[in-house]
């Protein structure tokens, strides 16, 4: 069957037009976007544009097709900022990569270019060739910066499967690096007592697992769903998406790592492990309920709305969906800094002129470092900044705001559910003839999520593993059955879909692609009558019960009105389903998709533990 892409509302086909100057940092991720086999992404279609001067975007472009307004498309999503922390941003700063292969180089890169910290999030660290490249980096970075710091949080079952596994891996950095190195196994407090005696290795993964991947080197960081293990770095698609230089954003996600950390057994040098110095509660020796309540606070305390924006320059975080523009203008003869901000419509200007005297002892070593100190002359508020360039007498910078970033936290033991709130409310209040993607390697939506879709108003199209590329397709035993409870399952949906007569507005595609696998996750949404996403979900959730009830999970969700970012995120949604097929009524009569009784029987039994 020839491959399907989705068709939005509004799209047709146009000629390809001449791309306008972009960043160097975006050419070199789309030509890095080959992969092993020579696969290059197709060009970007363009849609029928003109140009025009827009002050809200940092495309010269602005689509004639499109029904809102710069405004309208990302104030729709204001209702993020009352539930999660948001961090304003311009879209030049996010990448979107398509290929595995240039995930791992992407990540060793910023491995050897660390100079501050280095944080590491994963279900598990493989032990193979890749993998002991990646230790290799760290270990060549912890040698070169003396300062350097790396953290690492993994789950605690998975990572100590077998007898060579994650910890045997990290053990000789601990030990070089006992400092500075901090290896951390989060274990779920649901496992415990005869169920932790009796259930197997592998089998007790089933219970709850560390799930969030965050791959983060000093201010910059890479959102995916893929682990550290060499089949997602060769031939196991995922999703990764780099943000760049987003220091608020990544001392976030640093914390939120070193929060879970906090409540997860530490790695010593001789391969045990004890309970983290500032949390002296066991996760499956002392009380259930104590340990829970504990965690959820330190993880609730994070998640507050707003709470990072005293720590950063309000242009940034005083003002979420708001559209803005900063003017700075730096004048050395004068001494003085004009600023210009554009907030929505309103603008705002004041001067700052330097002060000569200055007191405290750390502006002091800040001035000797080259910094000035500046004073409004309306509110006489001092601060400290530091000029762009020493060599120049004046200088014109602009700052756009154009995207924002809400990280999404999901830990149902503990209580937390913000992302389920989140995909719940996008889902349901989604309006008419918009069109939202979602993907999921492991096709087990919850039953909610499956209510809210088959009663809303929007139109979904849902890209998931075909039997033959499921991660579990072939494996030994009981699990090389998963494949056949996820058919059994898309089916029963694709069922009720056409029972309610939804079919025109639901549609199933199957990820198809010989000698891969498909681990892809996230969520691209449409405005009604628009060729390109303004809102993307990227992370670690899979829309499942697990997601929702049993592991720790995080993910962004990235509001933009920068025209070549949701060019990069509508292309790698096309790169996703150009290898689909559509599901229909006779995709499940086929013989490899027959369902045996006990199968079915069995996938009512354990569906909520895969």
């Amino acid at each position: 069957m020839a491959a399907v892409l989705p068709l939005h509302k509004g799209q047709r086909s146009q000629p390809n037009m001449a791309l306008p100057a972009v960043n160097v940092r975006l050419l070199l991720c789309r030509f890095a976007n080959k992969g092993p086999n020579g696969f290059v992404l197709s060009p970007i279609r363009q849609s029928r544009c003109i140009r025009l001067s827009n002050h809200f975007s940092t495309s010269p472009y602005f689509c004639n097709q499109s029904r809102l307004s710069s405004r309208e498309r990302t104030e729709a999503f204001a209702w993020l900022g009352d539930i999660v922390p948001v961090f304003g941003t311009t879209g030049d700063k996010v990448s979107v990569l398509n290929d595995p292969t240039v995930f791992f180089n992407v990540l060793k890169g910023r491995i050897w270019t660390a100079e501050k910290r280095i944080v590491l999030s994963s279900l598990y660290l493989g032990n193979g060739p890749l993998e002991q490249e990646l230790v290799a980096a760290l270990h060549t970075q912890l040698e070169r910066v003396r300062d350097l710091q790396v953290t690492v949080l993994l789950d605690y079952t998975r990572g100590s499967r077998g007898r060579n596994n994650s910890r045997t891996l990290l053990l000789p950095l601990l030990q070089k690096f006992p400092d500075r190195v901090q290896v951390s196994l989060y274990h779920t407090p649901d496992l415990r007592g005869l169920l932790k005696a009796v259930v197997p290795e592998r089998f007790n993964e089933t219970i709850g697992l560390q799930h969030m991947k965050i791959y983060l080197t000093d201010n910059s960081v890479i959102m995916s769903g893929a682990n550290l293990s060499e089949m997602y770095f060769t031939n196991r698609q995922d999703r990764y998406v780099v943000l760049h230089n987003i220091p608020l954003l990544t001392d976030m996600l640093t914390n939120l790592v070193s929060c879970v950390a906090s409540f997860s057994f530490q790695l010593c040098r001789d391969n045990s492990v004890i309970l983290h110095p500032s949390f002296n509660i066991h996760p499956y020796k002392d009380d259930i309920d104590k340990f829970k309540s504990e965690a959820r606070q330190r993880v609730m305390d994070l998640l507050k709305p707003g709470y990072f924006t005293k720590l950063a320059d309000p242009f940034f975080t005083d003002s979420p969906f708001r559209h803005r523009k900063k003017v700075i203008g730096w004048k050395r003869e004068r001494r003085e800094r004009t600023i210009q901000i554009q907030d929505g419509d309103e603008y705002t200007s004041h001067h700052e002129v330097e002060e000569e005297e200055e007191s405290d002892e750390e502006t002091q070593q800040l001035i000797q470092q080259g910094a000035r100190v500046m004073v409004d002359t309306r509110t006489q508020e001092k601060t400290v900044v530091h000029p762009e360039s020493s060599n120049v007498t004046q200088l014109r910078r602009t700052i756009y705001v154009d995207t924002w970033i809400c990280p999404l936290v999901q830990m149902g033991p503990l209580g937390v559910w913000h992302d389920e709130m989140v995909t719940r409310r996008l889902l349901r209040t989604a309006p008419k003839e918009s069109e939202l993607l979602l993907a999921s390697g492991y096709f087990n939506l919850t039953e909610d999520y499956m209510d809210v879709m088959l009663r809303a108003d929007a139109d979904f199209n849902i890209l998931m593993a075909s039997p033959q590329v499921n991660g579990f397709y072939g494996a030994k035993g009981i699990a090389g059955s998963i494949p056949t409870g996820y058919t059994f399952i898309a089916r029963e949906f694709h069922r009720r879909v056409w029972q309610q007569a939804q079919q025109n507005r639901i549609r199933l595609q199957e990820y198809i692609r010989p000698e891969w696998t498909f681990h892809g996750k996230g969520l691209w949404f449409y405005h009604p009558g628009e060729e390109l996403p303004s809102l993307t979900l990227v992370g670690s959730p899979n829309f499942g019960y697990r997601s929702v009830n049993r592991d720790l999970e995080a993910q962004l969700a990235i509001v933009t009105d920068n025209w070549t970012l949701r060019q990069q995120l509508h292309q790698e949604q096309r790169h996703l389903y150009q290898g689909s097929e559509v599901v229909t009524k006779e995709t499940f009569q086929r013989p490899d998709r027959q369902v045996p009784a006990w199968a079915k029987a069995l996938t009512r039994v354990i569906k909520n533990f895969f």
